[in-house]
C-alpha cells in the first residue's frame, strides 16, 4: 500500500514551532530597531531645533518664546495636537523649521525664566523609549549661543 502525500501532525507542529521561535525573536529586534530610528531623529530634530533658535536670537536679539510662562510655550504633539494650530504654524514659521507630525515624537520648547536658557524637549509619544532607558532627551542654548544637550531625563 501507498503512503499518501502530506504532511503529518508532528512535522506541521515542529514547522510551527520554529515560526514561533523566529516570530518572538523578531518582536524584540523590531522594537529595539524603532527606539533606534526614533531616537536618531529625535536628535537631528533637537539639533535643528537648537539651530533655528541661534539664527532666530542672532536676527531678533532673543529667543523665541520671547517671555517665559505656560502662556508662551509651544508643544507640537505627534498627532498635530497641542498649542493652537495658528501659533504653532506662527512659531514655526518664526523659527523657520518644519516639524514632522506622526513621527511618534512630541516637542515642547519653553523659557523657564526671562533671560534664562530656551530649552527644546522632545518626548517619545509612543510607549517605548527614544534610546534604551531613555524616554526623552533636553536640550538648552543659552544667550552666548552655547548649546547645552541633548541630554537624557
Amino acid at each position: 500500500m501507498k503512503r499518501q502525500a502530506g504532511f503529518t501532525l508532528i512535522e506541521l507542529m515542529v514547522v510551527v514551532g520554529i515560526l514561533g521561535i523566529l516570530a518572538g525573536t523578531a518582536i524584540g529586534f523590531q522594537k529595539r530597531y524603532r527606539e533606534r530610528t526614533v531616537g536618531s531623529e529625535a536628535l537631528v530634530m533637537m539639533k535643528q531645533l537648537l539651530e533655528a533658535e541661534i539664527i532666530y536670537f542672532l536676527a531678533h536679539d532673543e529667543f523665541y518664546p520671547k517671555d517665559p510662562g505656560p502662556a508662551n510655550e509651544l508643544w507640537v504633539y505627534h498627532d498635530g495636537g497641542g498649542t493652537s494650530a495658528v501659533d504653532q504654524q506662527r512659531a514655526l514659521d518664526e523659527l523657520k523649521v518644519v516639524l514632522p507630525v506622526g513621527h511618534l515624537l512630541d516637542f515642547h520648547i519653553y523659557r523657564v525664566a526671562a533671560g534664562s536658557p530656551v530649552r527644546v524637549e522632545i518626548f517619545s509619544a509612543g510607549n517605548f523609549n527614544l534610546f534604551p532607558g531613555v524616554p526623552r532627551i533636553r536640550g538648552t542654548v543659552n544667550n552666548q549661543g552655547t548649546i547645552t544637550g541633548p541630554d537624557p531625563f
